[in-house]
């Protein structure tokens, strides 16, 4: 498994066992289970400034700004992510929370690499492996508002 951001170190697959690590897994018991915390995304780069003129930015160019716009969701997700942790009834619907999100990390990771196959080997690869992960992003984010209104709703 690769990454083709040329800007990009770290596999996003990375990030999500990164972001999970200090959480336990779903089959620990509760007496000997460390504290649960919410799920976090920790990208594997540094995002870069967004430079260069819309519609005539560089292949790198276009990664950067593409890096700040999943920075900026993944704070959003972030965020999003502790409050419904935090508005959950139980241990067991926040571990579900973690399973869910390493699950989502896993398949973002998964299908944006997928789309990005049609260009394997060149350059627009990596750009268009990152607009996926900005466009599946805001996907998410839209979903775990809708999922933080409706939870906070029927408490």
């Amino acid at each position: 498994m690769h990454n083709r951001f040329s800007s990009f170190a770290v596999l996003a697959a990375t990030a999500a066992t990164i972001g999970l690590a200090l959480s336990p897994s779903a089959g620990a018991s509760a007496s000997h289970a460390a504290k649960l915390s919410p799920p976090v995304i920790r990208e594997g780069f540094t995002p870069a400034p967004c430079t260069g003129k819309p519609g005539h930015r560089t292949t790198l160019q276009l990664e950067q700004c593409a890096g700040q716009q999943i920075a900026r969701s993944d704070k959003q997700i972030n965020a999003l992510n502790r409050k419904i942790f935090n508005a959950l009834p139980s241990d067991s619907a926040r571990r579900d929370l973690i399973a869910g999100h390493k699950a989502w990390l896993a398949y973002r990771s998964s299908y944006c690499l997928s789309e990005s196959d049609v260009f394997q080997g060149g350059t627009l690869a990596g750009v268009v492996e990152a607009n996926c992960f900005v466009t599946i992003n805001g996907q998410h984010v839209t979903n775990l508002k809708r999922f933080l209104k409706n939870l906070t709703a029927n408490n």
